[in-house]
């Protein structure tokens, strides 16, 4: 996630997003590159077509596992 502070924009590290579909992985690669969840969600997509099931989820699983979960927020 990044946060901005008039010109200068900082991120504060890679986590699964709150708001995703399926653990939350796509949208938060998209959210730390700062590119549009689409890309991300058409790329694991193509890859879970062209390499099977196996390996796709695999990945996708365990980076599930290892990226920590988005901060929450306190209000």
């Amino acid at each position: 996630m990044a946060y901005e502070y008039g010109f200068s924009t900082y991120r504060t590290g890679l986590y699964r997003s709150r708001g995703g579909i399926v653990f939350g992985v796509c949208r938060g690669l998209a959210e730390y590159f700062d590119l549009s969840v689409f890309w991300f969600r058409a790329i694991v997509l193509g890859a879970f077509i062209l390499t099977g099931f196996f390996p796709t989820v695999l990945v996708y699983v365990l980076a599930a596992l290892l990226m920590k979960r988005e901060p929450g927020y306190s209000y």
